[in-house]
């Protein structure tokens, strides 16, 4: 399945890593990163290099079915952060 630009900006988001470090991995530049990120178009291959960067940190990027849209997920212990903590009471 090809991602689109919003599941390739948000995988990079869930895996909290720079643009300039997704570029690297991919073998990209950094300004396609921000171009991929903005919705502006990019060639075919450079989309698909950034993809197969991102399944490579550990994401899986899910087709539609007949009785779900596409998804994405991460393996287990790839996620660090935790977005809010509940305090103690």
């Amino acid at each position: 399945m090809q991602a689109s630009y919003d599941y390739l900006r948000a995988a990079r988001a869930l895996l909290d890593i720079s643009a300039k470090d997704l570029a690297a991995k991919a073998g990209v530049s950094t300004r396609s990163i921000v171009r991929i990120e903005a919705g502006e178009p990019v060639g075919l291959e450079t989309s698909m290099r950034v993809q197969v960067a991102l399944e490579k940190l550990g994401v899986e990027f899910i087709p539609e079915t007949a009785s779900s849209g596409p998804a994405m997920r991460v393996g287990k212990g790839v996620v660090k952060k935790v977005g809010f903590q509940i305090s103690p009471q």
